[in-house]
């Protein structure tokens, strides 16, 4: 063991210097729900499972457009690693044709969404302050695309920290916001769940305005403009390999964004509870997410370098940190099942049925991690499409079924859900990283240079 942690020490410096930045910044961003769940809590309690509702439905298909655009670091550290660093410029520029495009489709999407939200069968109740929400958040979807596209670009060059910054900008901003609309204060009128809303998509603007700025005029871009840059759209390459993972990212989150819509169909209290359990699991998964990101980067350096024994070690880098990280959330979520919902609510009835789900959620703790950072390794190797098919298999075709079937057809009820999240994602995490496995070893890695994709790209040997 002590053979193995010397052997790996340095890439697992390099990605969790990579991965703190990232890891806070993206803790930012579910601070935000966080923030705007605990605090419509405390305004009522019909309000914040509204919000958990409309969010839920708005991030089924805004997750496509966010993973798409992780493509751009991907390609961007792909060609850092091929010592072409001043590419970052052109596959900017193509960022943002994609991201008009994505945002044109989304908010069309989401108005569909928003006048056929019964559909979804909750109460009156829920789904008319849910819809409302949908329609306002609506407005912050460009924000979102154009926040990634500078985000994903600084990512891929290494540089992760102005994303974290401009994050907890946006974390004290929404926060402030939320305080002086939701509740009225300082002359604001009481908009209670539409406050939350307005103060989410003012805050999203303004990241992406800070975030765009700071990503074109950052020194490291400054000097790049300076090289003799190829002059081609990146607009494609970003598609090819972001579709494939905006489509991992819906599967997987659509997924429990149905499963609190099932939940919804039990009660609004089992709804608030699914919620509360779900917002402290997002808290633990985004410390993965980053060192997924990480990870991604990382082994598209190598892979740009044609490196094939530092991609496979980079992968089980990732690995070996999430694995260490993983526990002690387990340990967290087990010791602490029982004073964790306190945080959000004084409800007595919320407060006995959510303990077990946070349990439950203490089980899958190292599979969610794994199956998050499995994904990323193999993004950085452009292998996204069987990942994508992974995440269909295990989510809809095993997890989502099973969630139905022990939830309405056991006496399990809401514990059922949950119990299906440990199955699905625990056969994710297996699938993926005996994907990497294969698709990490020398004999299996196929290089294929920037702007050049054919349907019989190079191997490693040629």
């Amino acid at each position: 063991m002590l053979k193995i942690y010397h052997s790996y020490k340095d890439l697992v410096w390099s990605i969790s210097k990579l991965a703190f930045p990232i890891t806070i910044g993206q803790l930012g961003l579910i601070l935000m729900g966080f923030a705007d769940v605990v605090m419509l809590g405390n305004y009522k309690t019909l309000d914040m499972s509204a919000a958990g509702f409309g969010n839920a439905i708005f991030f089924l298909f805004m997750l496509l457009g966010v993973g798409t655009m992780y493509a751009v670091s991907t390609i961007t550290s792909i060609a850092d690693g091929e010592e072409r660093p001043q590419q970052a410029i052109p596959i900017f520029f193509s960022s943002i044709k994609v991201a008009f495009f994505l945002s044109v489709v989304l908010m069309a999407v989401n108005i569909g969404l928003y006048y056929n939200l019964s559909i979804f069968k909750q109460s009156p109740e829920l789904t008319k302050l849910g819809a409302e929400y949908i329609w306002i958040v609506n407005f912050s979807v460009p924000a979102l695309m154009f926040f990634n596209c500078g985000k994903q670009l600084l990512d891929g060059l290494g540089k992760t920290q102005i994303s974290m910054y401009v994050t907890f900008f946006g974390l004290l901003l929404n926060v402030l916001l939320n305080y002086l609309l939701i509740f009225g204060k300082w002359g604001f009128d009481e908009m209670g769940l539409a406050g939350a809303a307005w103060a989410t998509v003012i805050s999203r603007v303004a990241m992406a305005v800070i975030m765009m700025i700071w990503a074109w005029w950052h020194p490291l871009m400054n000097d790049l403009k300076t090289r003799s840059i190829e002059q081609m759209s990146y607009f494609k390459e970003i598609l090819k390999i972001g579709i494939p993972v905006g489509f991992t990212f819906f599967f997987e989150i659509a997924a429990f964004s149905i499963a609190l819509v099932f939940a919804g169909m039990l009660s609004n209290v089992h709804s608030a509870a699914h919620q509360i359990a779900i917002n402290l699991a997002s808290v633990t998964y985004m410390f993965v997410t980053g060192i997924s990101a990480a990870g991604n980067i990382i082994v598209g350096n190598h892979y740009g370098a044609n490196d094939a024994v530092g991609i496979r070690r980079s992968g089980f880098a990732a690995i070996i940190i999430t694995i260490h990280i993983e526990i002690v959330f387990a340990l967290v979520f087990f010791i602490f099942y029982k004073e964790l919902p306190a945080i959000y609510t004084n409800d007595p009835e919320l407060l006995l049925i959510t303990p077990p789900l946070i349990l439950l959620a203490a089980v899958f703790q190292m599979s969610d991690g794994l199956q998050a950072v499995g994904a990323g390794v193999l993004r950085g190797i452009k292998d996204t499409r069987i990942t994508g098919i992974i995440a269909f298999v295990c989510y809809w075709l095993i997890m989502i079924p099973g969630a139905y079937y022990l939830c309405f057809y056991t006496n399990m009820g809401i514990n059922g859900i949950w119990l299906a999240f440990v199955i699905g994602l625990t056969l994710a995490a297996v699938f993926l990283l005996y994907r990497f496995n294969k698709m990490s070893k020398p004999e299996n890695i196929h290089f294929e240079h920037l702007g050049h994709f054919d349907e019989h790209p190079k191997t490693a040997d040629n």
